[in-house]
């Protein structure tokens, strides 16, 4: 999500699993800018995990700081408006 399209968009999605499997964590663009948010960082990390057996679960992943420092879901209104109106034009 934070690149905009999962990993391997342009694979199959065989392909793209057997990467994940074979290479790890997939990389993220400009990792960069995620020292701006070492919550955000650790998020990712957790849920990027391959191995299942060390990913956390849903419940497990609520706790992490990132998530228990989100804004209120109505701040999102405005961007889900904006993307259906950009929709609508298509």
């Amino acid at each position: 999500m934070i690149d905009g399209e999962p990993p391997y968009l342009n694979e199959t999605p065989l392909r793209a699993l057997f990467l994940i499997a074979s290479t790890g964590k997939p990389s993220v663009r400009d990792a960069d800018r995620l020292e701006q948010s070492p919550a955000l960082k650790e998020f990712l990390d957790c849920c990027l995990e391959v191995d299942s057996d060390k990913r956390p679960s849903a419940s497990e992943a609520l706790e992490l700081s990132f998530l228990q420092h989100g804004e209120d879901l109505s701040s999102l209104k405005l961007n889900i408006e904006a993307v259906q109106a950009k929709r609508d034009q298509e």
